[in-house]
């Protein structure tokens, strides 16, 4: 079941974000396996983000991945665990 999936990181920079997705190989043309839908924000905060992911363990599967390499990028912790929450509904025009 899809899931969709927030998280937000304090003081986090585009730059940062960039560099993240840069050292992870993630991209526009290379999205990560059961990565449905994605969308980053800066705010005054830092980073927010909201994906869509195929399932929870496509969700885990990534984060595995990702966690490291955004502590290396320079990210702090998250201001709290990722929001999780199964889609009952979900469309890509």
């Amino acid at each position: 079941m899809p899931v969709l999936a927030e998280v937000e990181f304090p003081g986090v920079t585009a730059l940062q974000y960039e560099e993240a997705n840069h050292r992870a190989g993630f991209g526009p043309e290379h999205p990560p396996a059961g990565l449905l839908a994605h969308s980053a924000v800066i705010t005054n905060e830092g980073l927010r983000l909201v994906n869509v992911w195929q399932s929870a363990q496509a969700l885990e599967a990534f984060m595995e991945i990702m966690m490291p390499v955004a502590k290396e990028s320079g990210f702090p912790e998250p201001s709290g665990p990722p929001r999780i929450s199964e889609l009952y509904n979900f469309v890509v025009p």
